[in-house]
């Protein structure tokens, strides 16, 4: 027997109780009670627990009071401490707790598990039929479904039953009814439960997209008339036009709204606006303020939150395989070198801060080259203005201004519409120099006798286009002997079949064409021969030495240097003679 202490009144403490079932506590009556749904378990939810033995059929009597018997113990005896192993609460009594008095005796009002919780005895009903639990997520857009067998040959939950507790919950979403059916069937065979079934989901919102920089600038430039290879690319050097409209503000947009399961609107998370600082020489277009526009020619500079355009794009460093090519409009500055097979193509300033090699630099204005331009004569320098160089080795330079040399000309073909000047002690040593007004630097060619040839007079874009049509007449004289070798050849032919007679015909028409292009090369030639070679007062002024091997020319007029000469200024004479003075 065990005795029941901690009552009330002083007759409660000293009820003693009889146990006739050992009740469940501890770990498996806390699991039990977790478990418990409408006041009752379902057996087969406890299955691992192996609880089928511990279940007491109704009418069990499970534990008796009564008043203790006279005894002159110590109160604080072993034996009354062997006693006190179990309490039970005489005040448990109550409808939930499905145990009643009979007689003496109190005993179970069901079927089911007898427990002791906080001193109070109670029975958990248990059903042997088979179970589910629907449980809704915490954001509401899920539902989830544990079904659980049933024991034996006991009714199992179904289909409707899931539904019915799904329409009570105010669950109005659709339910995967394919999946449920099949679990269902599953069980009934398998008699295993499934947990976490997501059976139903709500609509879920659609976020707002945040707005966006749309970069208008991006399309690819066409470069048909450049080839090159993988490993000398274009530089993407974006220019831009006054006007242009260069990028374009997207607004953000709200999102969709969705529905949780129970048919309730779940609000979106809306886009958030894209910010972007204008720079210089950019500005919202007028009529459309989610246009950005250029107020001026220039290089789009572009960073995470601001936009500007600038005249001139910087090269930190050399050009070369990491940078590319660079071909754009604008101005270009390098604070580096130009490496050999490169090509430069700018629609306004070139300025480069080191030397350039065998490469290609064509400029819409103006070209400085504060370092040299040397190589194996593969280099060629292009401007539509003037070119400032420190010296020249080899190369080639063309310029529609003046060309401005700070030492010395090496073997070098200087082309300028207007003047070469040679600052300070400049000299042109070697190859061949053509100005339209003036050349003046300070000496002329070497002692060792380099031929060197200098002239002014003319227009060297003129000049260069009667010795091209020249080289285009010896080619199509090649052609056209071979046009006349083949009629010729057909003459001989005493009768021609249709094939031959319309191949003849195509020869004869080739033959024409030739003899017109070579008549039309000729003329042209001799209209730019008058036009170049007219009376000038361009001059070559040398102040220091003029070595021997050099060869003056003005105005198609040409004199040779026999012996040195120091100090002058070549001029035409009245009768067309190249003098100096």
């Amino acid at each position: 027997m065990l005795t029941q202490t901690e009552s009330n009144t002083s007759e409660k403490c000293d009820l003693q109780v009889e146990l006739f079932k050992e009740p469940i506590t501890g770990e498996l009556a806390d699991h039990i009670l977790d478990t418990v749904t409408v006041d009752k378990i379902y057996l087969s939810r406890l299955s691992q627990y192996k609880v089928e033995s511990l279940v007491i059929n109704k009418s069990t009597p499970l534990f008796s009071f009564s008043l203790p018997e006279n005894t002159n113990e110590d109160e604080n005896s072993d034996s009354t401490l062997e006693q006190n192993i179990l309490e039970i609460d005489p005040d448990f009594h109550d409808e939930n707790s499905y145990i009643v008095q009979s007689g003496k005796n109190y005993i179970a009002a069901e079927d089911g598990l007898f427990l002791l919780v906080n001193n109070k005895p109670r029975i958990i009903p248990v059903s042997l039929d088979g179970s589910s639990d629907i449980r809704i997520s915490e954001d509401s857009m899920s539902v989830f479904v544990d079904i659980y067998p049933s024991i034996g040959d006991n009714p199992v939950t179904t289909l409707e039953d899931i539904v019915t507790k799904l329409l009570k919950l105010g669950v109005v979403s659709e339910v995967d009814k394919s999946l449920l059916s099949e679990k269902l069937e599953e069980m009934k065979v398998d008699k295993k439960q499934f947990l976490n079934i997501c059976i139903s989901r709500g609509k879920p919102p659609i976020d707002g997209i945040n707005g966006k920089f749309e970069n208008c600038t991006n399309k690819k430039e066409k470069f048909e008339e450049y080839k090159f290879d993988e490993f000398h690319r274009v530089n993407p050097v974006v220019s831009v036009k006054e006007g242009d409209i260069i990028g374009i503000i997207h607004p953000p947009t709200k999102g969709e709204t969705g529905l949780n399961v129970f048919g309730q609107p779940v609000n979106p998370k809306p886009g958030s606006e894209f910010v972007i600082k204008l720079g210089v020489n950019t500005s919202f277009d007028e009529e459309n303020d989610n246009h950005i526009i250029a107020l001026k020619d220039g290089f789009l500079n572009l960073s995470d939150n601001s936009i500007s355009i600038t005249d001139t794009f910087t090269v930190n460093g050399d050009v070369d395989f990491e940078s590319g090519n660079i071909i754009s409009k604008g101005s270009l500055k390098i604070t580096g070198n130009v490496k050999n097979e490169f090509t430069l193509s700018l629609t306004k300033n070139i300025e480069v801060g080191g030397y350039v090699g065998d490469a290609t630099v064509e400029a819409g204005e103006n070209i400085t080259i504060h370092g040299g331009f040397l190589g194996k004569g593969k280099g060629i320098l292009k401007a539509n203005g003037d070119v400032k160089i420190k010296f020249v080795e080899n190369q080639k330079v063309y310029t529609r201004g003046s060309l401005h040399i700070t030492k010395d000309a090496l073997n070098a073909q200087l082309f300028a519409k207007s003047s070469i000047i040679g600052n300070g002690q400049c000299s042109l040593i070697g190859g061949h120099a053509i100005a339209g007004d003036i050349i003046e630097v300070y000496s002329l060619g070497n002692d060792t006798e380099s031929e060197t040839i200098v002239e002014v007079g003319f227009d060297y874009l003129k000049r260069n286009s009667i010795v091209n049509n020249k080289v285009k007449q010896i080619e199509l004289r090649k052609t056209l002997e071979e046009v006349d070798k083949n009629i010729l050849e057909f003459a001989k032919m005493k009768r021609l079949n249709p094939q031959s007679q319309e191949k003849l015909r195509l020869l004869a028409d080739k033959h024409k064409e030739l003899v017109t292009e070579i008549d039309r090369l000729k003329e042209q030639n001799i209209k730019l021969s008058s036009a170049i070679y007219v009376p000038t007062d361009s001059k070559i002024s040398i102040k220091g030495i003029i070595y021997p091997g050099v060869k003056i020319g003005i105005n198609g007029r040409f004199l040779q240097i026999q012996h040195p000469m120091k100090a002058k200024t070549f001029v035409l004479s009245e009768d067309n003679e190249v003098v100096a003075v």
